[in-house]
């Protein structure tokens, strides 16, 4: 049933689970043939800047606290959760739930997937009422990209080596008290620091009433509390009497639940504050600050997906239209139209993108349409210290992605491609709403969001459930 540690009793399902995001987008390719604000108005919520840079005055408040929260070099400003706090003050908190915690398998793929894993994770642990297990992702192959590293022991790496887990758990006791958190390494009895586990149990997805495989699943019309508290129940009638936890381990399945389904927007709302909650750890925080001082005017954000795992459209289609984007973009952006840029030079365009290579053919392209274009790398080598160069190499591929997010979440425009969970993360942050509404070069308006992303027809369920 899950994969790495937990695989050896469910062998055939962990395989199921490893071609998932690949089956989920061939499907998709096959089958080619407002919320008014996040969390409504801001005002009270600590959102001064903590970087040193341009500031956030292009942004709409909501994308200044996501930056603030994620990847500020600092402790980042207090934030309230208040979406959090309704739903878990909803929840039923109840005596015989005190010892229960959920320990999330299943999660695996690239960063921004493993973020909605946990956000998924999260949620399932408010709705059930029960504690957490911090969970452990392993982290994939950063040259062979296609490599996930499902039943790969060593791959595996608990939360606090992916991301700030005290950020978490003071954010969690702050909204939500009553859910207690444990380290994996707790559960360890070689450890002094050890919980006693009475019960060791699992509940399946597959077993939820019409559920389809890599199907998204859970919503307000159908919610996950209702089977949870069915399965939990059979289980309990098995509980060992005697002191200690009892922990479930179930598997955190990639777009399980369809947030917007929910005709209230409460689901959204509580959706975007879990994503608040899942901050970047020193490194990656630190390189993107440093590039952000190394900026001397406003960029543009381009995620140019071409690495070697690309499923997506060809390099020479996506470099066209997201020139052709780019040049829109500025048309309608621009100097002497609904712009903050002062200046009648071209921004800067960053290019997202982990293989340096590829980027090559984009800023000779670029250059020929009047287009500066740089990355990670090339700003890092403008300064005589190559500390950035050197903080950039020793990332694996995906913590380097962590940096491109950061940079494009910044970026004066954006511009993605729809199949590409990193891509479609980035749109839902700079939103208003927590979601990609439109493209940007439209007529209608934005909200301020100043993104496009490139429809290429791949994960048709990210809009509603990522």
């Amino acid at each position: 049933m899950f994969g790495g540690p937990f695989h050896r009793n469910a062998f055939a399902t962990a395989i199921g689970v490893c071609v998932a995001i690949t089956i989920w987008l061939n499907l998709d390719r096959l089958q080619r043939t407002s919320r008014s604000s996040r969390l409504g108005p801001t005002a009270g919520l600590h959102t001064t800047p903590t970087i040193i840079h341009d500031g956030h005055d292009h942004l709409p408040s909501p994308a200044v606290e996501y930056f603030n929260q994620v990847f500020s070099p600092e402790k980042p400003t207090s934030y309230d959760f208040p979406a959090l706090r309704q739903h878990c003050d909803r929840t039923q908190w109840t005596p015989e739930r005190e010892d229960v915690y959920l320990q999330c398998g299943g999660m695996f793929a690239g960063m921004t997937s493993i973020m909605s894993e946990v956000k998924t994770c999260l949620k399932m642990a408010v709705e059930a009422g029960t504690g957490i297990i911090l969970p452990a992702m392993p982290l994939r192959d950063s040259t062979n990209l296609k490599e996930f590293n499902i039943e790969n022991d060593q791959a595996y790496m608990p939360y606090d080596q992916w991301f700030d887990a005290k950020h978490l758990i003071e954010g969690l006791g702050r909204a939500c008290p009553r859910m207690k958190v444990l380290h994996p390494d707790q559960l360890n009895p070689e450890k002094a620091s050890k919980v006693t586990v009475k019960n060791q149990w699992e509940i399946d997805i597959m077993d939820a009433p019409g559920y389809r495989q890599f199907t998204s699943h859970f919503w307000t019309g159908n919610p996950f509390k209702i089977f949870f508290d069915e399965q939990l129940t059979k289980l309990q009638q098995q509980s060992t009497p005697g002191k200690g936890i009892s922990v479930i381990k179930m598997n955190a399945i990639f777009l399980l639940f369809r947030i917007t389904d929910d005709p209230t927007g409460n689901d959204l709302k509580l959706w975007n504050d879990l994503s608040l909650l899942i901050r970047f750890l020193d490194k990656p925080r630190k390189i993107v600050n440093q590039l952000l001082g190394k900026m001397n005017r406003p960029f543009y954000g381009v995620h140019f997906r071409v690495e070697n795992d690309t499923i997506w459209g060809s390099l020479e289609s996506q470099l066209t239209l997201d020139l052709d984007a780019l040049d829109k973009a500025w048309s309608m952006y621009g100097k002497g139209h609904a712009s903050r840029i002062s200046s009648e030079e071209k921004p800067l365009v960053y290019l997202a993108c982990g293989d340096e290579e590829q980027m090559k053919k984009f800023v000779e392209a670029g250059k020929a349409r009047g287009w500066e274009v740089t990355h990670k790398w090339g700003l890092a080598r403008q300064s005589s210290s190559l500390e950035t160069v050197q903080l950039i190499d020793e990332l694996a591929f995906d913590f380097q992605g962590a940096v491109d997010m950061g940079m494009m979440i910044q970026s004066h425009f954006f511009i993605g491609i729809s199949g590409s969970a990193f891509s479609s993360t980035v749109a839902n942050a700079r939103d208003a709403t927590g979601r990609y509404r439109w493209s940007s070069l439209g007529d209608l308006d934005d909200g301020g969001a100043r993104s496009h992303l490139v429809t290429d027809g791949v994960a048709s369920s990210y809009p509603c459930c990522l």
